[in-house]
């Protein structure tokens, strides 16, 4: 066996008192080499099928996720152009499985409490399918700016990211959810085979905060559930007083609970790294449909059409339909919230709805957000590129594109999917990538 010595001496000697028989196939699990995963993103790729052009990086499926896909060592599924036109959310196996449980559908409205970097929120916006509401939420700034641009690079129209502390958004959204998944912050023991640095920041003392902490996050997760609602508990860490015992105590303060499952992915077990998951049902009193047809919406004065002059014209010579969800006019962006969209004026709020573009000086520029939400067919004009070409490189690094195509605005795609913008003129396009992704 390998030198394990990184592994904290409590955590091993725990370890063999819980796992037992168990104990030595678990350890040996440190030995074998780091497993690696993506998900394909249903908004944009609604063929569960492996593309073609990543089909030479797949090893094989994740038996727990449809959309899930185990790649090889060599891969680099992070350099592709496909990750870029969010095609697929590099994501650890075991944590696809959360969301598998919750199992959200289209037209629910959820809430990812403790939602960076937001591999699970694009999951349940994959589930969604535009359809309904899904609030990200994320206290650290820093990180919710993170989950921000992924809910962007995926597509997604239907989502609000805020960053609060989940004791502030339950005085906004008091039984309000269909379904909630609690991700929490956790002492990250399932990822030490992966991240060797996790080790250092361990300890028992670090274990129980965790758990407290835990333990508050779950009371405000109770409240903002709606009755019949399922909330989705889950950690990466093998502590029980953070996984199952956890959840005892949370039982057994709230009689109108009910465990429907939980599960442990362990690695000598499984491919994937540990996990920890629990579904838990709110009963339903009667009040559910009452509940559902109150919620509290936004309102906001809808921009005047001088407002919107520019913008109009751009929907014109650019799109084949008008975006009919309620516009939002912030200073000079303009947004365009779900039908769906919540009262959130009290909230810090990082993304409200889709970024469509900024009102510059006698023109509208339209955003990289609505760029990578529109498909093809939602435009007059599109230009595609191969995912192995060199026009994508090109594109990629901000340089110009020499095309035969009509005048103006462009969405560019790769091997049909979404990217960016561009601007065309006389036979050349005008690179609109935005410049802090571009490729040096």
């Amino acid at each position: 066996m390998s030198d394990l010595s990184y592994l904290p001496k409590e955590f091993i000697e725990r370890m063999e008192s819980d796992l037992g028989s168990d104990f030595h196939a678990f350890l040996s699990s440190y030995n074998e080499d780091k497993i690696n995963a993506l998900r394909l993103n249903p908004i944009k790729h609604s063929d569960n099928s492996t593309p073609v052009a990543i089909s030479d990086m797949i090893e094989d499926k994740v038996t727990w996720c449809s959309t899930g896909y185990y790649y090889k060592d060599e891969a680099r599924p992070g350099a592709h152009p496909y990750h870029h036109a969010g095609v697929y959310y590099i994501q650890d196996a075991s944590a696809q499985a959360p969301v598998e449980m919750l199992s959200p559908k289209p037209g629910d409205y959820c809430l990812d409490l403790c939602a960076a970097p937001g591999g699970k929120s694009t999951q349940i916006a994959g589930k969604l399918m535009g359809e309904g509401l899904l609030v990200c939420n994320e206290p650290s700034k820093n990180r919710a700016k993170i989950l921000s641009e992924n809910v962007e690079r995926l597509g997604i129209k239907n989502a609000i990211v805020t960053s609060e502390y989940p004791d502030k958004l339950a005085t906004v959204f008091e039984e309000y959810f269909d379904c909630i998944l609690v991700d929490a912050p956790c002492s990250g023991e399932g990822m030490f085979r992966k991240n060797h640095d996790a080790c250092a920041e361990w300890s028992i003392d670090n274990v129980d905060m965790c758990a407290d902490r835990q333990a508050d996050i779950l009371e405000e997760a109770y409240k903002m559930l709606i009755p019949g609602g399922k909330l989705c508990y889950s950690t990466c860490t093998f502590a029980r007083a953070e996984d199952e015992e956890q959840i005892a105590h949370f039982l057994s303060l709230h009689e109108d609970m009910t465990l429907v499952e939980d599960r442990r992915l362990w690695p000598h077990e499984i491919k994937g790294e540990g996990h920890y998951l629990a579904l838990m049902t709110k009963k339903d009193d009667g009040r559910a449909e009452v509940i559902a047809d109150n919620r509290l919406r936004l309102e906001v004065k809808s921009p005047s059409k001088k407002e919107l002059e520019d913008y109009i014209s751009f929907e014109r010579e650019v799109l084949t339909d008008k975006i009919e969800n309620n516009l939002y006019l912030i200073g000079d962006t303009l947004y365009s919230l779900p039908d769906t969209a919540p009262d959130f004026k009290k909230l810090h709020v990082l993304r409200g709805g889709l970024f469509l573009g900024t009102m510059k000086k006698n023109r509208f520029e339209p955003g990289h957000a609505l760029g990578l939400a529109l498909k093809a067919d939602e435009v007059i004009r599109s230009y595609n590129m191969s995912s192995d070409g060199t026009e994508i490189e090109a594109y990629m690094k901000g340089e110009t594109i020499n095309a035969d195509v009509d005048d103006g605005w462009i969405l560019m795609c790769v091997d049909g999917y979404s990217i960016g913008w561009g601007k065309a003129s006389n036979g050349v396009i005008k690179n609109h990538y935005p410049k802090g992704l571009r490729k040096l």
